[in-house]
């Protein structure tokens, strides 16, 4: 599922990669301090974020994803990512990031039900 997200992620595919989250009001996602709450905000984020999905951003994954399963039915997922796009002044603009996220076991499958992600660099 992360590799699906992802490929998601790299397509600028805003609804496939969000439907990756518990369609809620209660699913929350933190970025650098920014508390964005409820699905539909998630989604109207990621979609500023992706420039409505016109943007040229790049994912890659550092290393491997680590996984842990604090009780039944949860799932937490670490991942270590670099990002590369282009600024609108032209220039190559590189990141990296950290991203943990709460998957919870639901009838409709796997769900996000808390992120967190933060740059490191």
């Amino acid at each position: 599922m992360l590799a699906e997200m992802g490929a998601a992620a790299n397509a600028h595919d805003i609804d496939r990669h969000v439907g990756f989250y518990a369609h809620d009001p209660s699913v929350i996602l933190i970025f650098n301090g920014q508390a964005i709450n409820g699905w539909d905000a998630v989604r109207e984020k990621q979609a500023e974020w992706w420039k409505n999905g016109k943007t040229d951003v790049v994912y890659t994954m550092q290393g491997k994803p680590d996984y842990r399963v604090p009780a039944p039915g949860l799932v937490l997922t670490t991942m270590f990512m670099k990002s590369r796009r282009t600024l609108p002044s032209g220039e190559v603009s590189e990141g990296e990031f950290a991203v943990s996220s709460l998957w919870q076991k639901r009838p409709e499958g796997w769900r996000v039900i808390y992120s967190h992600e933060s740059t490191t660099r």
